[in-house]
């Protein structure tokens, strides 16, 4: 399918997005266990998820089998939760298992899938499954997804309600009302609503394997650095 020639009006130049989801999360998770100090990284870090949550919308629509698509992320999720809980949770969280973006994802698109079949059920057990579990950008993460999905079409009240949620996402419902940390994910915005055309090529497997390695690489770094 030429994706050129979809209804969609937001950018679909895929990889390109992924590059700047690659760099922005590494910079914020560089920042979270190597350079606390450093905020910076850490603002610059808030524009990954959003891209990640368009970027699942996108593959949504032009994957040939959707439900291998979930079956990569669910996969990806469990197999990366064994690292993620016991290297992030004591630098990040005093909560137990908090689980990780992959299951936020995977919780999204089972929303979309639901959505596009008709099968309500699919999207109800979705939607329960994000407000009870503990998954990385909790209930609203989820949520993310399915506004892109839903608003696909319409870029000016997407990326209106869009910014109001990431707003609302990042508020700590303390002066300035609208303004924390996460309400830098607003940064994200221009790369998901301007079109861009790159022709950048990454595998996607190359994509996937990135989010685990780098964390090993991280944490190599913090442990040599304690050493």
């Amino acid at each position: 399918m030429d994706i050129q020639k979809t209804k969609v009006k937001t950018n679909l130049d895929t990889n390109f997005l992924k590059l700047i989801g690659i760099i922005t999360m590494t910079c914020d998770h560089a920042g979270k266990m190597l350079l606390p100090n450093i905020l910076i990284l850490q603002i610059i870090g808030r524009i990954a998820f959003p891209i990640f949550a368009y970027c699942i919308v996108v593959g949504s629509l032009f994957t040939r089998n959707v439900w291998k698509y979930l079956g990569r992320l669910v996969l990806l999720a469990v197999l990366f939760q064994i690292v993620y809980t016991f290297y992030c949770l004591p630098h990040w969280q005093n909560t137990f298992l908090v689980l990780n973006i992959f299951f936020t994802l995977a919780i999204g698109l089972l929303c979309i899938i639901g959505i596009k079949e008709k099968k309500w059920w699919l999207t109800a057990i979705a939607a329960v499954l994000a407000y009870y579990l503990n998954v990385d950008y909790g209930f609203f993460g989820v949520l993310l997804i399915v506004v892109f999905y839903l608003l696909r079409d319409y870029p000016i009240i997407s990326i209106i309600v869009v910014t109001v949620q990431l707003l609302l996402m990042g508020s700590n419902f303390s002066y300035p009302f609208f303004w924390s940390l996460q309400s830098y994910a607003v940064l994200s915005l221009p790369f998901i609503y301007i079109r861009t055309n790159s022709n950048l090529k990454i595998n996607k497997y190359v994509f996937y394997a990135y989010y685990p390695l780098h964390f090993l690489v991280l944490y190599l770094i913090e442990f040599l650095i304690k050493k």
